[in-house]
């Protein structure tokens, strides 16, 4: 019990050991427990150093005795100090392993360092000029590139990517469709909602009673000056049937539900004979009569419509704000319906001067938006409540002509001249073909045309769809061959553009000098008419051996008929000497032209469809419908048919139109095809085409036009009758002025005209003169007549046509219009004059209005052209219908004097001018003819005085002009001439990304793209180009 203090100096003074043992064997440190004295057991295990563990003679540790003692206190701090002694072993243990792994990561860090630095210096070393190099393309890029880039990071945002998405952005455009979008719904469909709830819950006779009370009072957003109301609101006429327009379709088809629920009660209401002032109120201020009903009092939509015999035409479901342009619209339409109206005393006369069909013309409602038929859809009354059903189809309206077209089976050829609505019928056979099919998931529609701007017009008249596709020509080609399997153990070849032979690289290169004196007196025109169409073109030459129909095959007429192929056959062996000098320049300087590349393509389908099934199935169309079916030759129809499958072709045209350089058409090669395709199968048959249904009734010039294109036709069927299949008169739907004759008049004469009275008026010319005209007189809307194929215009004036027909056909020409010539050996004697007759029938019918003949000097074949059209006694100025002279001229001789106004307005200007930009950028010209195009854009733009489009269009010709000039750059370039032409394509490519043109900015891009280094096109298609393409791909959506 001593204390330890006392205990302590004992030990220090040597007076106690602590190694001894009493008599018991126990150490100090077991007394200490014992004892339960912790404070000296702590002093000497830690200051002393003794073993807690050591044992005494009964083999007891210092815990065994302090447990034995129970010292609680003792045994609690043994065990807090051996659980220290654990831990700060455990601790030292891994710190000291810690240390040693710190010490290993240091060592293999530092190793690592040393052998990167060294792999650096050795790298650097032997890489320097590559680094260097990269560093310098760096820097580079940077320079060239960086601020079109830093530039242009708002990609995403723009609205359009081409002339055709700007067309239907301009919101002034006179003929902008009136469309139905989200937006255009949101801001009434609350109030709607709670309308439509009110009216639920009311009887309709307490709910009809409180809206005319509402109405009694109008709202002050309301013009009632607009308004009449009917007179007997208590009549009660009822009906039937209604139609309603695809505007009006649109609208339901995109609305909700509560729309379509009031529409249906509506229309409901107005069949039972039920009026009243929400009803039935007439406009006031329109010039025909045309009535609203409220759709709903509270949503402001209004329900525009006239009466049509004993139907009812629903024409609109518009806002109020709305109603007063709509109205003009309809008025407006009617107004050039209301043309067919002629008077009957007016009608007998034309009758007895044969200007007119004996029959009664009809009446055709004409779309708000141009001189087309009104798109109808029929509805029953009995099925009005279809309306609402969300997988509604309304019926497509078709007159008994109509009908007897679009509902025919298997393959049917439809033909019509210029203007007859061939197109219209294409477009109302899909949507049929859409109604009957298109709830078979394998159903495909697929519409091909030359033209990207009729692809467009056809898709927007027939409405997007997910199993429709519209594409030209050339698109389609292209995209067979990017997905057609290449032909197993052939080489694949590659058709590139720069390679291709076109009739101005065959006449410029390939016809020689060394011909025979024969051979000289052939047009070019007819060699490679020759070679395209049935040479290397037919279907003869297809089943020949390498696609050629051989020598004695082609001098043989009986091969391809004397009415097909009407070259003589004293010139046959000569001109195919000339095919053979041609075929070998091609082949030896590695080109190709359209024939090559179909028997290519067409080879490459017939071993799909063997080897590959599933690849063939991929490419084929349950429906294929083409537009300007003459354009093509035999082979050419023949990929139709591959790709149409039986029966399933819709193929329309006017082979009076066949003017594509290169093409000889028939309706019968057509059937000839069908025939191939069929073979000896009886059940193949759907695959041969029926007999031509024809359409004869012309939406677009009127009969004044009419009669002068039908008398040239007259010339053609009467010396030419091989050329075009002869139809009946087109009788217009509206009577309108002869053409003018201007004579002899002066080119400033010319020039005076057309900025004063007809500025506006297209030239049309000769393709090869269309450049010369726009010079001298410096105006922009020239078009060869080629070029004008497939367009039309308020006011056309050719030009020169007589004068300037080459001198060895002016007495032919004076012979043929005076009926001076032999009818059984003209066509053999002169072939060319069939074509021209093409040429001028496609000049005369682009003309909707006013049309005029100009001869600026006096030609033989011009002065007689001139009596022939404004006299009608000349010996050849009859009609091969009647076989009696005219009564009255074609024409009428014109005095500039005389002439009145005529200038375009601003909007017809702009809609001239986008016709242009997007043809500019179809694809479809060459780049000389595209600048043509965007010149004539330009022009168009500036007269309407809209400076946006204007700047948009000089920025598009820069492109243009660029890509023209890079053939020169990289013809001869060097290494630094090669940065300078990249340097400069960035600056266009950054002025059109500004004006928004992305489709131009990836022609320049294309361009230049081989001029490019690969990092240069790495970054900038990371940077930019990936941006533009999305843009493009957010637009076009």
């Amino acid at each position: 019990g001593s204390p330890l203090k006392q205990i302590q100096v004992e030990i220090e003074t040597g007076s106690l050991n602590v190694n001894v043992r009493d008599r018991g064997g126990l150490l100090l440190t077991h007394l200490s427990a014992a004892y339960d004295r912790v404070d000296l057991l702590a002093w000497l295990v830690e200051v002393k150093g003794m073993n807690i563990n050591a044992k005494d003679c009964q083999d007891r540790t210092v815990l065994d005795v302090a447990n034995a003692s129970k010292a609680t206190s003792t045994t609690h701090w043994i065990l807090e100090w051996e659980a220290r002694r654990t831990i700060a072993a455990f601790v030292q243990k891994n710190y000291r392993r810690l240390i040693v792994v710190r010490k290993q990561k240091r060592l293999t860090k530092a190793a690592l360092s040393i052998q990167t630095q060294c792999r650096g210096y050795s790298a650097r070393k032997l890489h320097r000029g590559v680094l260097l190099c990269r560093i310098e393309e760096s820097q580079h890029f940077s320079a060239v590139w960086g601020h079109l880039i830093g530039s242009t990071t708002s990609c995403g945002n723009i609205k359009h990517s081409s002339w055709s998405a700007i067309r239907e952005k301009t919101s002034d455009m006179k003929n902008t469709e009136f469309s139905y979008d989200e937006h255009y719904f949101a801001d009434t469909d609350e109030q709607l909602s709670r309308a439509l709830v009110e009216a639920l819950e009311i009887e309709d006779n307490d709910a009809e009673n409180k809206i005319i009370t509402d109405e009694v009072a109008p709202s002050d957003t309301e013009d009632e000056q607009s308004y009449d109301v009917i007179d007997d609101v208590t009549r009660n006429t009822s009906w039937l049937n209604f139609q309603m327009t695809s505007h009006v379709v649109k609208f339901l088809k995109q609305g909700d539900p509560k729309y379509k629920a009031f529409f249906v009660r509506r229309m409901q209401q107005l069949a039972s004979g039920e009026r009243s002032r929400i009803l039935q109120k007439r406009l006031k201020g329109s010039k025909s009569t045309i009535y609203e009903t409220y759709l709903e009092q509270k949503s402001g939509f209004r329900i525009l419509w006239i009466e049509e015999g004993d139907d009812i035409v629903i024409w609109f479901v518009a806002k109020h704000k709305e109603v007063s342009r709509l109205m003009t619209l309809i008025d407006d339409s009617q107004s050039r319906t209301a043309r067919q109206q002629v008077p009957e005393s007016v009608i007998d006369q034309l009758q007895n001067h044969n200007l007119v069909t004996q029959e009664k013309p009809r009446r055709v409602l004409l779309d708000v938006f141009g001189n087309t038929p009104m798109k109808l859809y029929d509805i029953k009354l009995h099925s009005i409540d279809d309306i609402e059903k969300d997988r509604w189809v309304p019926s497509l309206h078709l007159t008994d002509e109509e009908r007897e077209i679009v509902e025919s089976e298997g393959t049917t050829l439809v033909l019509g001249r210029s203007g007859t609505g061939k197109t219209i019928c294409i477009a109302n056979r899909m949507e049929f073909d859409r109604q009957r099919y298109g709830r078979d998931p394998t159903f495909s529609q697929l519409f091909v045309a030359r033209s990207k701007r009729l692809c467009r017009y056809v898709s927007e008249t027939v409405g997007i769809d997910t199993k429709s596709t519209f594409q030209t020509y050339e698109e389609l080609v292209q995209d067979l061959s990017a997905t057609l399997p290449s032909v197993e153990g052939k080489e694949e070849k590659h058709f590139y553009p720069s390679r291709r032979i076109n009739f101005q690289r065959f006449k410029r290169d390939f016809c020689s000098s060394d011909t025979s004196p024969k051979v000289k007196e052939v047009s070019p025109l007819i060699i490679w008419t020759v070679i395209r169409t049935f040479i290397k073109g037919s279907i003869e030459a297809f089943q020949s051996p390498n696609g050629i129909l051989p020598r004695d095959s082609f001098l043989t007429v009986e091969t391809l008929g004397k009415n097909r192929c009407r070259i003589p056959v004293e010139l046959r062996g000569n001109i195919y000497d000339e095919f053979e000098k041609y075929e070998r320049a091609r082949i030896k300087l590695g080109l190709w032209d359209d024939s090559d590349r179909m028997r290519t393509l067409l080879t490459r389908i017939e071993e799909a469809k063997a080897a590959d099934p599933e690849a063939f199935d991929q490419i084929t169309k349950s429906r294929l419908y083409v537009d300007e079916i003459q354009d093509y030759t035999q082979i050419e129809c023949l990929l139709f048919f591959y790709l149409g499958g039986p029966g399933g072709l819709f193929l329309a045209g006017d082979s009076a139109q066949s003017v594509v350089e290169g093409t000889e058409f028939r309706f019968e090669e057509i059937r000839s095809v069908g025939y191939f395709i069929a073979g000896s199968s009886t059940n193949s048959r759907s695959l041969v085409p029926q007999k031509p249904k024809t359409v004869n009734v012309n939406f677009r010039s009127h009969a004044g036009i009419l009669n002068t294109a039908a008398a040239i036709l007259d010339l053609m069927f009467t010396y030419f009758p091989s050329s075009a299949k002869q139809l009946q008169s087109d009788h217009g739907l509206f009577q309108g002025s002869r053409p003018g004759v201007l004579h002899k008049i002066s080119t400033q004469q010319l020039a005076t005209l057309l900025s004063v009275k007809l500025k506006g008026a297209v030239l049309l010319v000769h393709d090869e003169s269309a450049y010369y005209w726009r010079k001298i007189l410096d105006y922009k809307l020239v078009y060869g007549i080629r070029e004008s194929k497939g367009l039309e215009f308020k006011s056309v004036i050719l030009l020169n046509f007589f004068q300037e027909l080459p001198s060895s056909l002016q007495k032919p020409w004076r012979n043929l219009l005076l009926n001076r010539e032999s009818r059984s050996d003209f066509e053999v004697k002169y072939p060319l004059v069939g074509t021209q007759l093409k040429l001028i029938y496609t000049g005369i019918t682009r003309s909707i209005e006013r049309l005029f003949f100009v001869e600026t000097s006096g030609s033989i074949a011009g002065d007689t052209a001139v009596r022939w059209l404004t006299t009608s006694s000349l010996r050849g100025n009859q009609s091969e219908a009647t076989k009696h002279p005219r009564q009255q001229a074609l024409a009428t001789r014109n005095d500039i004097s005389d002439i009145e106004t005529m200038a375009m307005t601003a909007d017809e200007f702009l809609v001239e001018g986008f016709n242009n930009a997007e043809m500019a950028e179809s694809g479809e010209l060459d780049l000389v003819q595209a600048q043509t195009a965007l010149e004539r854009a330009i022009w168009c733009f500036e007269q309407a005085n809209d400076v946006e489009l204007a700047t948009k269009g000089r920025a598009h010709r820069l492109g243009l002009q660029y890509r023209l000039d890079l053939d020169i750059y990289t013809s001869e370039r060097g290494e630094n001439d090669a940065a300078l032409v990249v340097a400069k394509g960035a600056q266009v490519i950054e002025v059109l990304a500004k004006e928004g043109l992305l489709m131009e900015v990836m022609n320049v891009y294309n361009s230049i793209n081989t001029l490019l280094g690969e990092y240069a096109k790495e970054e900038l298609e990371r940077q930019f180009i990936s941006r533009v393409r999305n843009a493009i791909s957010s637009c076009d959506v």
